[in-house]
């Protein structure tokens, strides 16, 4: 047991050296919890000391690791009287402090001094030693094969290891690590060498920290499960990861399949955080990704909260179990095996644009993402993963409908047939004939899809799409709101539109999803005739007031989406001026934006009947688009749902187009 006064680093890095074990997460901190580090040193008052936590090791004996290949360039430290540890907590506050000290070295040259002793002998004790050219080691860094080690030592360290030929794997601990190098930098870039040389002596002498050797008759891996790090919680997935380690440790088989094991183990966590991290501007949220593999893997349950982390850590993945002979060697290798694999096909179904799908399958995974994919993930996950392409594209247009008509049309509660959909995933995924079962799974999603027919004795009830609900709904939001533009379908509808309208004209595509979605919704969807109507062209055409008035503005013919925001003072000028007017020499508007401006634009005024008329159109692409008939329905019919009956005018008697 190591002494239990607080130590600086200096004490702690005294003929020591330290290594992140292949059961602990990798680096996560991030701003927050790096930006807390840097007051903690910046608020520190000369000659006092800050208390920065707890780092708990575990001594790592020679002996036991002396028939390891991945040690081999670090015996000769051994044989010079240093002392080697496993960090089992407090890696995060120490990885952070290390990297904090290769940065201010840095900025020193090699024959300048820092704190009264040469940067080379600063680096001998904190960073790395070497004698001679025949032996290098590192005084602090990662297990060998860790995908966080080479990138450590060539990007964080910046030195040429004995495997530099290879790129280092970039995973979300990696991109920390980087991050972490790029803010101290920014942190430094301003300061001289002697404000460096107080925050060096701040970092080393005067932060202190209990260290804490574990003893022997411990178990390192239930303690590394009890302990948190300052700010960053373990994620389940990271849990797991030392669950499944640990439980390698138990079972009855022989050394070299146990460490075949736990080496996959270590291999599959490399892919999946290669994967959850692939996308730089999209990092995928760990424990999502083991939520939804854990539905299709295993039996949803869901009688409470994270359900899915008891499961794997209380109940499944269990010392108990193993020791009880039920769970063996295969039941790890086919779960990890499952995690490797799925978390490709997670990705592709968030990110279709890294994907070597066709266009087409790569649009229908960004409509769901558009929408939100609702209880579907898990069984688009397994149809991925077990389907060709060809197969499982028909499953996402199915999922696309069910969640427009029976979520954003019909207004369902969000929950609708989630646990239907999760036992399909599971069943599906287990399927002997996948490619066969496919075909069962898209026509259930396409009878729910349906409504109701008949009358009386005939009366069949299909699914769960309701025109009904969606007119009920229309005129709730007029009654308390905004109509159609308080609608939460309208942004999906109105790209689809444009989308439609842009393959009616074989055109270009003039507006991203991600522009039109990250803008305001009043910088994003236009009401062409205003919400300030003062102009005369206004007064003149459409005299309304009160309920009525609200009627027409917010119909969804009134509504378009937009290319480009509009000046706030051009919302309100006549249609003749939006639709066509000069800007800097240059004719601009309407005739020239979105696919839907050029429609707007097509008409010689903008008048209720115009809205009236262009309501129909979208109505009748609605029907189109998700093969739905309004006709079909009982008290629906399209006036009463666009609340535009009072208007009493005929459409083809008042519309003029070009």
């Amino acid at each position: 047991m190591a002494d239990k006064k607080l130590q600086s680093l200096l004490e702690i890095f005294n003929e020591k050296f330290f290594r992140i074990p292949d059961f602990q997460r990798g680096y996560s901190w991030e701003k927050p919890q790096l930006d807390d580090f840097w007051e903690d040193i910046i608020n520190l008052k000369e000659n006092k000391i800050h208390y920065t936590g707890l780092i708990t090791v575990e001594e790592i004996k020679k002996k036991d690791i002396v028939a390891k290949e991945k040690w081999e360039n670090d015996f000769w430290l051994f044989d010079r009287g240093m002392s080697a540890y496993y960090l089992v907590d407090g890696q995060q506050r120490l990885t952070t402090s290390i990297i904090l000290i290769q940065t201010i070295l840095e900025r020193f040259t090699d024959d300048e001094g820092i704190n009264f002793n040469t940067k080379k002998y600063w680096e001998n004790k904190f960073l790395f030693q070497s004698y001679g050219e025949d032996y290098k080691s590192y005084v602090f860094g990662y297990e060998k094969d860790n995908p966080s080690d080479e990138f450590f030592k060539t990007k964080i360290l910046r030195q040429k290891s004995s495997s530099s030929d290879k790129v280092p794997e970039q995973t979300l601990y990696t991109v920390n690590l980087s991050f972490a190098k790029k803010y101290f930098e920014s942190k430094f870039e301003k300061l001289e060498n002697e404000n460096l040389e107080e925050i060096f002596k701040k970092v080393t002498s005067r932060l202190k920290f209990n260290f804490y050797e574990i003893d022997e008759d411990l178990d390192v891996f239930v303690t590394f499960e009890t302990m948190n790090n300052r700010g960053k919680s373990l994620s389940n997935l990271e849990l797991l990861k030392n669950r499944l380690i640990y439980l390698t440790t138990l079972l009855d088989i022989d050394v070299l399949l146990q460490n075949r094991l736990r080496n996959d183990i270590n291999e599959s966590w490399k892919t999946i955080y290669e994967y959850l991290g692939k996308n730089k501007f999209r990092k995928m949220d760990d424990d999502e990704f083991l939520r939804n593999h854990w539905i299709m893997f295993f039996k949803y349950d869901r009688s409470e909260a994270d359900s899915y982390a008891k499961f794997l850590l209380h109940e499944k993945f269990t010392s108990a179990n193993v020791l009880k002979n039920k769970i063996h060697f295969k039941d790890i290798k086919n779960y990890i095996d499952s995690l490797s694999e799925s978390v490709k096909s997670w990705f592709y179904l968030f990110n279709p644009q890294f994907s070597d799908y066709s266009d087409e399958t790569k649009e229908w995974l960004q409509k769901l993402n558009r929408l939100s994919m609702s209880a579907f993930p898990p069984l688009i996950m397994a149809a991925i993963n077990k389907c060709d392409e060809n197969k499982f594209l028909p499953l996402l247009k199915s999922a696309e409908k069910f969640i427009f008509l029976v979520f954003r049309v019909t207004q369902r509660p969000s929950n609708t047939k989630n646990s239907h959909f999760y036992r399909s995933a599971n069943s599906f995924y287990f399927h002997e004939n996948p490619e066969e079962q496919i075909n069962h799974v898209i026509n259930n999603i396409n009878w729910l899809c349906q409504g109701e027919s008949g009358e009386g004795e005939s009366y069949v009830y299909h699914g769960w799409f309701d025109l009904n609900k969606f007119q009920l709904h229309i005129h709730d939001l007029f009654e308390k709101s905004h109509g159609f533009y308080s609608w939460n379908g309208l942004k999906y509808f109105l790209y689809e539109y444009e989308l439609h309208l842009q393959e009616k004209a074989r055109g270009n595509q003039k507006i991203s999803w991600f522009d039109f979605n990250k803008r305001r919704k009043e910088d994003t969807i236009e009401h062409i005739y205003p919400q300030t109507p003062i102009d005369k062209c206004w007064t003149d055409n459409f005299n309304f007031k009160g309920k009525n008035r609200n009627l027409i503005l917010h119909s969804l013919g009134n509504l378009v989406l937009l290319a480009h925001s509009k000046n706030s003072e051009l919302q309100n000028k006549c249609y003749e001026y939006k639709s066509k007017h000069e800007k800097d020499g240059t004719l601009t508007g309407f005739f020239n934006g979105s696919y839907s401006e050029i429609e707007v634009s097509s008409y010689n005024k903008w008048l209720p009947s115009s809205i009236e008329n262009r309501s129909l159109r979208m109505l009748a692409f609605m029907e189109e688009r998700w093969n739905i008939k309004f006709d079909e329905w009982n008290y629906v019919d399209k006036d009463s749902l666009l609340k535009l009956d009072f208007l009493k005018i005929k459409v083809e008697d008042s519309v003029t187009q070009v």
